[in-house]
């Protein structure tokens, strides 16, 4: 009798923030619900600062972040996960990575590319245009094969992605490296209108001030989204050689 071997996935929670919780919670059910029986566990690369072995995951991946500007280059935590990511890369050349928004931001950093401010926040699900790559990668993923609807919060993106990266979509939104080992988002697959909107009350600015800005910001958070099958397709795209 074969045993079925259960995906692991070591997700590094890049925030101090009383809603890490229900941050993690959020990791916990999408990869679940695209991997039943997944093992997902945490790791606090902030305080504790201590990471998973290399080569025994199936997926790493760099969460979002509150705590520090990706770009910085005197705080030796963050310099710390850059040297992690170059030694992964280095050490298991086929370990799967995925990075999402500051994890995005950091990974590009990491290998070249450049983060810079944006004219105005983006929060909400908000339709991403697939680049032709794109559209190859996740055929079949989404009701449409020209677009993802996926959740946004930053006001920071990337302006250069790492070097060797191929946009999957456009404006650097989502991206994957040449060796098809580490993929992007600016986006959040694992957010949830909740989720969102208790992001939301811990970001104040975000929120807008007039009843009209508020009223826009509700609708756009409360759209569907592609979140389920964005993790679905990254669940598939680990298990590739």
């Amino acid at each position: 009798m074969t045993t079925k071997r259960i995906f692991k996935a070591a997700v590094l929670v890049n925030s101090i923030s009383s809603l890490d919780p229900a941050f993690k919670n959020a990791f916990q059910e999408n990869i679940t619900t695209a991997s039943r029986d997944a093992q997902v566990d945490f790791f606090d690369p902030i305080k504790t600062q201590i990471y998973p072995e290399i080569g025994e995951y199936d997926l790493i991946v760099l969460t979002g972040g509150n705590v520090a500007d990706a770009a910085a280059k005197d705080i030796p935590w963050l310099l710390k996960m850059q040297e992690f990511l170059r030694a992964t890369v280095d050490k298991s050349p086929m370990q799967k990575i995925v990075g999402v928004c500051w994890g995005h931001q950091l990974t590009h950093i990491t290998f070249g590319g450049t983060v810079g401010s944006m004219n105005e926040f983006e929060v909400g699900v908000t339709p991403v245009t697939l680049t032709h790559e794109g559209s190859a990668f996740y055929s079949g993923s989404f009701p449409s094969n020209d677009e993802l609807r996926i959740h946004q919060f930053h006001e920071r993106e990337v302006k250069v992605p790492g070097k060797g990266f191929v946009a999957l979509a456009e404006n650097n939104q989502c991206l994957v490296n040449a060796a098809n080992t580490i993929l992007t988002f600016q986006g959040h697959p694992e957010m949830s209108a909740e989720l969102s909107k208790l992001l939301l009350e811990d970001t104040p600015k975000y929120k807008g001030q007039s009843e009209e800005e508020i009223e826009v910001l509700d609708s756009k958070i409360n759209r569907p989204h592609d979140g389920i099958a964005v993790w679905a397709r990254i669940i598939q795209w680990a298990g590739e050689a």
